[in-house]
């Protein structure tokens, strides 16, 4: 590939158009004039003489000659251009920014999304501040006390956050959560970008990074599911296996050393790679080697000759994979499989968060054009407008129909095609959804629900792949195009922009993620560190403010309750911790459908808090803030003290 103006050479098209890594054919030669010569060529000319002399002879040169050889060549140099995939980063983040622009208002008082939001927040956090201070940060009982959760079992984005602790160290975890936010979009499409770059020119490639790094499913996933919108790993994965398979030479005789070392170099590679991405989203990992083996699958069945021919090879390539990835993660995953607070089952409901059949024509309120007729039907499928992100309008499906037959001859368009439609039916889930109704209809992903990891796997997240099917073909056109007349190439131009014009994202709202002055500030200092601290709102997965009130005052005291993935009393998974006579009172009295008096009439309560025993009690701004108060100065036995942000205070074994 040309590294000047982005086009594919001759021979880098023919390499790529196979599966099996063959010679492209016979070079010619064309007999050129011999260029006048300067000094500086002169310079060069000498050179290349010395580095064409025998061993030992070259070094010998005076260095006076190596000092005339190098002086001119290094005046004439010219300045390095800038790599064009860092200025389309650029692009890339301004457009993020611009698609995310209401965080940014306040970064370190919004969120998307706020209870997701939290959650991140506090992991973004928890990771930096337990491998600093020394505690183990898998398995912790800051929040969940005092039993403690394991937070592999959730999506503690553990590599995201030590990248990110510098931010959170100066500005703290909301806005290092933004600026991860404002960013995934962007190294997603770079990554795509790069991806793309095997088969086309800058342009065309750029394409596929925007089709792919901005699609509805990373813009729903924006809205507070930071392990799915940072996804670089599917088209890394890709390039490793275009890579090996395709730029690798033949195991004949004269090439095994280096296909062996090849087969050990990727190996490697996207063993770090895959250890990467299992500490961003395990759920991320196991859909990308799904798709990755049904497209060595569709390879293997057009290419048999050359899967023979491979299939060694590519299974000592995976063999480093599993041991590089095996031993970085062993730890991790030992803790997480073996460790305490393990889930049992599938961690999701089946049959909720699947691509309906109208999915992938019907707008969702996350489009900019979402006509209410449109909505009426998307708002009924089943799961929520987050997951459902399968969306590519009318138009680009029409494209992407028109391209798999225009361009069915080319080797890429014959893999992508088959792909598309496979990942498609998968992203159905394991009965068919027409409408919003779920049919007795089974479907291919019953299959994968019933194995482990995958089987927690959400499969209308699936139409992730099928933007970066829907990038890859759509540059492959535009690649071709290029090279007609300009008339043409503005046509084309015009049919992307119309297809890709149902995708623009709608406006995204953040909401508030306040926290309360007492915990901002030095006032917090009054809790011994290490206490365990009663907050209320008591924390469950949909109003999990304590937790951010927690991370903003580093981790000071362990926290009942959790937005988190433990284990139930049937050891399958649970959002929240469990429930107690003091938890119903502590909700129902919030909630308003208790009175205080009433809710400490509750069998149990009281017993249930002594049991708990905390060292303090903390109600913030929370619904009926005055009941609440009431409540808890009845199984205290004495008033609070008020501290700063509306934040009433019992201290229950140290003295305020």
């Amino acid at each position: 590939m040309s590294a000047t103006d982005g086009r594919p050479t001759a021979s880098a098209r023919d390499e790529r158009t196979g599966f099996a890594g063959t010679d492209s054919g016979a070079q010619t030669s064309t007999p050129t004039r011999a260029p006048t010569q300067t000094p500086a060529s002169t310079a060069t000319a000498v050179r290349s003489a010395a580095h064409r002399l025998p061993s030992g002879l070259g070094g010998r040169l005076p260095l006076v000659l190596a000092h005339r050889v190098s002086g001119p060549a290094h005046r004439r140099r010219r300045p390095r251009r800038v790599p064009p995939w860092v200025l389309l980063f650029v692009g890339y983040c301004a457009l993020s920014t611009l698609m995310l622009r209401s965080l940014w208002v306040d970064p370190g008082g919004r969120g998307y999304g706020v209870s997701d939001a939290t959650l991140f927040t506090w992991y973004i956090g928890w990771v930096p501040h337990a491998i600093g201070h020394g505690m183990n940060p898998f398995v912790t009982d800051m929040i969940n006390a005092p039993d403690g959760v394991n937070i592999l079992w959730s999506t503690p984005v553990v590599l995201l956050a030590i990248l990110i602790a510098p931010v959170t160290v100066l500005a703290g975890p909301v806005v290092a959560l933004n600026t991860l936010l404002t960013l995934a979009p962007a190294v997603s499409a770079t990554a795509m970008y790069g991806a793309a770059r095997r088969w086309t020119g800058v342009g065309p490639a750029a394409v596929a990074g925007l089709i792919y790094g901005f699609s509805p499913y990373v813009v729903g996933a924006s809205l507070g599911h930071l392990h799915l919108t940072f996804a670089p790993f599917p088209p890394l994965l890709l390039v490793l296996l275009h890579d090996f398979l395709v730029r690798a030479p033949r195991p004949d005789t004269r090439a095994v050393g280096r296909w062996a070392r090849g087969a050990r170099r990727t190996g490697l590679l996207l063993g770090l790679a895959v250890t990467a991405q299992a500490l961003i989203s395990e759920e991320l990992l196991a859909t990308s080697a799904l798709v990755g083996a049904l497209g060595l699958l569709v390879l293997a069945a057009r290419y048999p000759s050359e899967a023979r021919e491979k299939a060694g090879q590519l299974a000592r390539m995976l063999g480093w994979c599993a041991l590089a990835a095996g031993v970085l993660l062993a730890g991790p995953l030992a803790v997480q499989f073996l460790g305490p607070y393990r889930v049992h089952g599938a961690i999701q409901p089946h049959d909720v968060a699947v691509a309906d059949l109208f999915t992938f024509v019907v707008p969702t309120p996350m489009q900019w054009l979402a006509p209410n007729r449109a909505l009426e039907h998307s708002l009924g499928f089943t799961g929520n407008a987050v997951e459902v992100s399968g969306y590519l309008g009318v138009p680009l499906m029409l494209l992407l129909a028109a391209l798999a037959v225009r361009l069915r001859r080319e080797p890429l368009i014959q893999v992508l095609t088959p792909m598309f439609v496979i990942v498609a039916l998968f992203s159905l889930g394991g009965h068919l959804h027409v409408d919003g109704r779920i049919t007795s209809v089974p479907l291919p992903w019953l299959l994968v629900e019933r194995l482990p990891v995958l089987g927690s796997a959400l499969a209308s997240r699936l139409s992730l792949y099928l933007t970066m099917f829907a990038g890859l073909a759509v540059a492959v056109w535009l690649e071709q195009v290029r090279a007609r007349p300009w008339q043409r190439r503005a046509g084309a131009a015009a049919v992307v922009a119309v297809a890709l014009l149902p995708l623009v994202p709608a406006s995204l709202h953040a909401r508030e993620m306040r926290t309360p002055e007492f915990f901002t500030t030095a006032a917090v200092d009054v809790i011994p560190s290490g206490s365990m601290v009663l907050v209320a709102p008591y924390p469950r997965p949909d109003v999990p403010a304590a937790m951010l009130w927690q991370a903003q005052a580093g981790y000071r005291f362990r926290l009942p309750g959790c937005y988190c993935t433990v284990p139930g009393p049937d050891g399958k998974a649970q959002f929240h911790g469990d429930p107690s006579p003091l938890t119903t009172a502590l909700l129902r009295v919030e909630a308003g459908t208790l009175t205080p008096r009433e809710a400490l009439a509750l069998p149990g309560l009281r017993e249930a808090y002594a049991a708990l025993h905390p060292d303090a009690v903390i109600v913030g701004p929370t619904d009926n803030h005055a009941g609440l108060i009431e409540l808890v100065s009845g199984l205290t036995g004495h008033r609070p003290v008020e501290e700063p942000g509306d934040v009433a205070l019992w201290a229950e074994t140290f003295r305020p």
